[in-house]
């Protein structure tokens, strides 16, 4: 028998560790190495002042992250919610200038995220058809609707109340708040996504669909409740937007459908093993909305800031597939 050399079989250790690191914690390294490069490129970006700013324009784009996480751990996509979020930003605005009141209109925009979603579930989970079909259909009746309803005008909320616009705008100590909410779903739906049934027979489903309709999980139902909780932080991200910018915006929110995805693409390669997870989902949109960020501060011309991101989910995302489809 050879004996083994030890030189080789550290190496293969080596080897191993690296690579196991690369594939859970790709993105993060290269999140940390972004900020770093970032850092040295304009001194403005690692102060406490942008990094807060940062995380509190992420703030919606995570929201609606968390509601695809849901929707993509069960097998299925979204494809209504940039449109979704237009329709009920509109529809909270709408609310509050006709003197609903702030209460009212929060309920009638949680309620309409959760119908917007309860539409898709009802499509895609009873009926059967396709998700990308459904739900871009739903999508596309939400960019009809709010665009009846404001002929693209602008609805400006000149005095919101002070309640409502502290959603967005206000400050909890030197925290603002909507990086105060984002923390706390981020907090509540992980554990509802790693500890509780819903979230185990999410990914049973997402897994293997036949096999989790033999072992007598409901399919249907839980995949009707993976969009409504898509549509329900559609809502919130909604509410966040209305109250930051001060008004509704007949083309506000389509650019989350795209970001979202990927956000949540990008949070796969970490922590949960090639599945949705909520965190990782955060680290995707940080990752999105920091590259934003940065080229901004830099003075980068917009539209190769949409070039950049482009490449950059292109790339982490082939990585993470090369990676797995080699084990």
């Amino acid at each position: 028998m050879t004996a083994k050399n030890p030189e080789n079989s550290a190496a293969v250790a080596a080897n191993t560790f690296f690579k196991t690191l690369l594939k859970k914690y790709g993105v993060l390294i290269a999140t940390f190495v972004l900020m770093v490069i970032f850092s040295f490129a304009t001194p403005a970006f690692m102060t406490s002042r942008n990094m807060l700013m940062l995380l509190r324009q992420i703030s919606m784009l995570t929201m609606v992250s968390i509601g695809m996480t849901f929707v993509m751990a069960a097998g299925g996509f979204d494809m209504s919610v940039g449109y979704a979020i237009g329709l009920i930003n509109v529809t909270v605005a709408m609310a509050l200038k006709s003197g609903m009141g702030v209460f009212l209109s929060l309920v009638l925009a949680l309620l309409a995220g959760m119908g917007v979603g309860s539409l898709n579930g009802v499509l895609v989970s009873f009926i059967g058809l396709p998700d990308f079909i459904g739900t871009f259909a739903v999508g596309s009746i939400a960019f009809g609707l709010k665009m009846m309803v404001t002929r693209g005008n602008p609805i400006m909320l000149w005095d919101a109340p002070e309640g409502f616009s502290f959603i967005g705008q206000g400050y909890v100590g030197a925290v603002p708040f909507p990086i105060i909410l984002m923390i706390t779903a981020i907090v509540l739906t992980s554990f509802v996504m790693k500890y509780t049934r819903l979230g185990r027979r999410l990914y049973y489903i997402g897994g293997n669909k036949t096999a989790a309709l033999y072992s007598g999980i409901n399919v249907k139902r839980y995949r009707f409740l993976s969009f409504v909780i898509s549509g329900f932080c559609v809502a919130v991200t909604s509410i966040i937007l209305t109250s930051r910018v001060g008004s509704g915006q007949p083309l506000a929110g389509e650019e989350y459908l795209l970001d979202a995805i990927s956000a949540v693409f990008l949070g796969m390669t970490m922590f949960g093993e090639g599945e949705p997870n909520v965190p990782g989902s955060f680290v995707g949109a940080f990752l999105i909305g920091m590259l934003t960020n940065a080229l901004t501060l830099m003075n980068v011309a917009y539209y190769f800031q949409y070039i950049t991101k482009g490449v950059a989910v292109i790339l982490a995302v082939t990585v993470s597939i090369i990676s797995r489809s080699k084990e």
